[in-house]
């Protein structure tokens, strides 16, 4: 190897190197300054307790808190919290609505109420001032006293999480950004060196000096006329001054340029995977959905749909999911929406040799005017009558395992005429054990109800009666075991 090419091999390695750590600064500096231009926010948690005065409304806790949840991120909750708040007069209405997030923690009747906004003070006004009106609103409520939980405070807000996230990203766009100005950089050194090697005057008029001092008597002699042709012996089609195939350097640059390109690849499949990850509100996961269970065996999985993008939270969860992935989440109702909540009296599930199983069913649905999402509790009991009795315990029914269900819409089908609502769809059920994650029966219930006033409206909230029908067995509503009304937003 010429003298060129052993000073090349050193220097080529410095300025790759510089070459890699200035990529990796000038794309550092971008991601810092993308970065500081991003828009900062603050997420604020208050909470609300709903708690049964009486029997009949410890059944109806879960279903109430549930209407509560859709309430919170409803425009006339929101608009007489910003009424009632002057701190909040310069956040628009629109901005409270993309704001908000409520929920119901599993296995609890506490609503969580999170605001996110650009300023602290004023997402923490703004959770307090919502709960505040929604404990207002349930002052009247005969079965159930809904109170204040956890104050919203400044100590307790915490910051947008994307901050983190946009470091890594950064971080691994720099790295890969260094390895490929490294590798450029080292395979652009090695063809001006090899050019050198093979093209420079040096090299031609040291071969052709070679050329006129060869004496071609000896092989003459050797080799007279008429003689055969000698075989050439087989030479490298690069030439003397090419690397060879198969020498250590050429299976090192080979090799180093695959390593460096494979990491460069990597780590922007790293970064690609951090920026596609789902985000969530920062700082706080009570507003997660409960453990994954087991997919199920025998229930069908509703069909995933796209979410709209004017829905702050997915109502349809992916296929595989499991069970239970809805049972906290509710669609926020607008101004065209609706929430209705019914108790509904005895119905036959199966006849049984001796006597029958039997379930009370309680219905709560959600609706903006285009999507709905439902959830049904059916508490079960195995009764020795030849009807589903009125009060199961007083005719000494045994409790059994209680099922859940719930359904979205475009497997629920939901229509209205005026405040009458009607619903429909195959539910799969699951049930609760203790200490483990949700799990589907593999029972499916043809459940279909229907909702209608049932008074006059005040305040927005309405009486309701209906019937419900599992099957080929139906029911009315039971006031005893709790509230059947409509809640209207606007």
């Amino acid at each position: 190897m010429s003298a060129a090419n052993q000073q090349s091999g050193p220097r080529g390695v410095r300025r790759a190197a510089v070459t890699g750590v200035l990529a990796v600064l000038v794309v550092l500096a971008a991601g810092l300054v993308l970065l500081a231009l991003q828009p900062r926010t603050t997420t604020a948690t208050a909470t609300l307790t709903v708690t049964p005065r009486t029997e009949a409304g410890a059944d109806a806790a879960l279903l109430l808190a549930d209407r509560y949840t859709a309430l919170a991120g409803s425009a006339d909750v929101l608009d007489a919290a910003q009424a009632d708040e002057p701190a909040l007069a310069d956040v628009s209405l629109t901005e409270l609505q993309e704001g908000i997030e409520a929920g119901r923690p599993p296995g609890t009747a506490t609503v969580v109420v999170q605001v996110t906004l650009p300023d602290r003070d004023a997402a923490v006004t703004a959770a307090n001032a919502v709960v505040g009106r929604l404990v207002e609103a349930g002052a009247d409520e005969q079965l159930v006293d809904v109170d204040p939980g956890r104050e919203a405070s400044p100590a307790r807000a915490t910051g947008s999480s994307a901050t983190a996230r946009w470091v890594v990203v950064s971080v691994l766009l720099a790295l890969a950004a260094g390895l490929c100005a490294a590798l450029a950089s080292i395979l652009l050194t090695r063809g001006r060196a090899a050019g050198r090697a093979t093209g420079s005057p040096d090299a031609e008029g040291h071969a052709e000096a070679r050329v006129e001092a060869l004496d071609d008597l000896p092989g003459f002699l050797a080799d007279p006329p008429g003689s055969p042709a000698p075989v050439p012996p087989r030479t490298s089609r690069t030439g003397a001054t090419a690397v060879p195939v198969g020498t250590p350097g050429g299976a090192v640059s080979r090799t180093t340029a695959s390593v460096a390109t494979l990491t460069a690849a990597a780590l922007l499949v790293l970064a690609a995977v951090a920026v596609g990850a789902p985000t969530g509100r920062a700082g706080d996961d009570t507003l997660a959905a409960p453990p994954a269970g087991t997919t199920p065996s025998a229930a069908p999985v509703p069909n995933p749909t796209a979410p709209d993008p004017d829905v702050t939270a997915p109502i349809t969860p992916a296929a595989g999911t499991g069970a239970g992935a809805l049972a906290f989440r509710s669609v926020p109702l607008g101004a065209d929406g609706l929430a209705a909540t019914a108790s509904f009296g005895g119905v036959l599930l199966e006849e049984r040799a001796v006597g029958l199983t039997v379930t009370y069913p309680d219905v709560s649905l959600t609706t903006d005017g285009r999507r709905a999402l439902a959830h049904v509790r059916l508490p079960t009991y195995n009764c020795l009558t030849t009807e589903p009795p009125a009060d199961p315990v007083a005719a000494g029914c045994i409790r059994s395992i209680t099922e859940y269900a719930d359904l979205a819409s475009p497997e629920l089908q939901v229509t209205r005429d005026g405040d009458r609502i009607e619903l429909a769809g195959l539910f799969p059920t699951y049930t609760r054990p203790n200490g483990s994650a949700p799990s589907y029966t593999g029972r499916a219930y043809q459940l279909a109800a229907s909702i209608a006033p049932d008074g006059p409206r005040r305040d927005g909230t309405t009486p309701a009666t209906g019937v419900v029908r599992i099957g080929l067995d139906s029911a009315t509503t039971a006031p005893e075991r709790g509230v059947s009304r409509l809640q209207h937003p606007g």
